[in-house]
C-alpha cells in the first residue's frame, strides 16, 4: 500500500533520495524502509518487511504486513466481498508537545496521557486527559509565588463545537492540583484568577487556591449558589468567567447566557437583558443548540463597572459596560 496511508497515524516522513530510504517517526515509534530491500528497521531492530518496497508514480509502496506490524496491529486478513484489507488493534502515534521552563510537556493524542520530561531524566506521567483529544493547545503561566499553571484546551466534535479545559498546577515539576471542565466552543475560557487566588472549576465545584502552597482556601458549590438542588451527576454545569468578592459572572451550560450573580443574596441577572435592547434580546432568545450563548464576553472590571465585548449586531466587537447597583 502507499506509505502515505501511515501519516494520519501521526508519523512524519523523512526521505533520503541518495539511499532511497524512508524514515517514519511518531510519538515513541519509528521505522525505516529502503526501496529494493526486504530489510527494515522497527524501533531500532532489523526485521524482514515481508516484501520489497518500491516506487511507482512518485509514491513509495510498503508491504501491508510491515505497516500493520509498525502500528502494533494484529493479523491482516482480506475481505473479498468488500475488497478490503482488515487489521485489528492499530495504534496511533500522534502527540502534541511544548517546552516550558526547561521541561518538555507531551500529550499523547492516542492514549490521552500527559508526560513531562526534565533534563536528561526519563519521561514521567503527570496525568490522564482521557480519550477524544483532537485539536490540543497548551498555555503556560508562572504564578507570582512560583507555581506553574498549565491550561490545556481540546476542541472536538464536528465542526469542533465543543471545548474542554484541563488545568494543572505544578510545584517543582510535581502535580499538586488539577481540574477539568468542558462547554461549547462559544463560551469563554474559565477564569483562573480572583484577588490573587487561583481558580479551579470542574463545572459544579469552584476551588480558590492559595498561590505558592496550593492549599484550598475556599470551596463553592456552584449549583447551590445558582439556586439549583443537588443531583448526581449535576444536571447543569457552570462556566465561571469572573469571580469577585461581591459578585460572580457565570454562564450556565444549559442556556449559555452570561449571568451576573450576587454572591450574598443569590440574585441573578442575565446580562443580555440589561446590555442590549428588546429587539436584540429577541434575537438572542432564538436558541441555537449547535452554537448556544449570547456572544457577550467579560473583559474586565474597574471599580463597580464591568466591561464586556460582543458581536451581536455584526462581525465587529461591540463594547458594553454595566455598573453594579449601588456603585457610581
Amino acid at each position: 500500500m502507499p506509505a502515505s496511508i501511515i501519516t494520519p497515524a501521526g508519523f512524519a516522513l523523512k526521505w533520503d533520495n541518495s539511499s532511497k530510504k524512508a524514515v517514519f517517526s511518531g510519538w515513541e515509534k519509528s521505522f525505516t524502509v529502503q526501496v529494493g530491500s526486504r530489510t527494515g528497521v522497527l524501533d531500532g531492530k532489523k526485521l524482514d518487511t515481508g516484501g520489497t518496497p518500491y516506487l511507482f508514480n512518485h509514491q513509495l509502496y510498503v508491504p501491508v504486513k510491515f505497516i500493520v506490524s509498525a502500528l502494533e496491529g494484529k493479523t491482516v486478513r482480506w475481505n473479498p466481498q468488500t475488497q478490503q484489507l482488515l487489521a485489528d488493534g492499530l495504534h496511533m502515534y500522534r502527540a502534541y508537545s511544548e517546552s516550558h521552563a526547561g521541561s518538555v510537556y507531551t500529550a499523547s493524542l492516542d492514549t490521552g496521557e500527559l508526560f513531562i520530561t526534565t533534563g536528561g531524566s526519563p519521561k514521567r506521567k503527570l496525568a490522564s486527559l482521557g480519550s477524544g483529544l483532537d485539536l490540543v493547545h497548551f498555555k503556560f503561566e508562572q504564578t507570582p509565588a512560583g507555581l506553574t499553571m498549565l491550561r490545556i484546551s481540546n476542541s472536538y466534535g464536528e465542526p469542533h463545537i465543543y471545548r474542554e479545559y484541563f488545568t494543572y498546577l505544578l510545584k517543582n515539576a510535581a502535580l499538586i492540583r488539577q481540574a477539568h471542565t468542558g462547554f461549547h466552543s462559544t463560551f469563554s475560557e474559565p477564569a483562573v484568577w480572583s484577588g490573587g487566588k487561583l481558580l479551579l472549576n470542574d463545572g459544579h465545584t469552584l476551588r480558590l487556591i492559595e498561590d505558592g502552597t496550593g492549599d484550598v482556601i475556599e470551596t463553592i458549590d456552584l449549583p447551590q449558589l445558582m439556586g439549583i438542588s443537588k443531583s448526581n451527576p449535576p444536571a447543569v454545569y457552570y462556566n465561571v468567567e469572573g469571580w469577585y468578592s461581591d459578585v460572580a459572572v457565570i454562564r450556565p451550560g444549559d442556556t449559555g447566557f452570561l449571568t451576573l450573580v450576587n454572591r450574598s443574596t443569590g440574585a441573578q441577572t442575565p446580562l443580555y437583558k440589561v446590555l442590549v435592547d428588546a429587539d436584540r434580546q429577541r434575537v438572542l432568545e432564538q436558541v441555537d443548540s449547535v452554537f448556544p450563548g449570547d456572544n457577550i464576553f467579560l473583559t474586565g472590571r474597574t471599580g463597580n463597572t464591568l466591561t464586556f465585548t460582543g458581536y451581536i449586531t455584526g462581525d465587529k466587537d461591540e463594547v458594553y459596560t454595566y455598573t453594579l447597583p449601588g456603585g457610581k
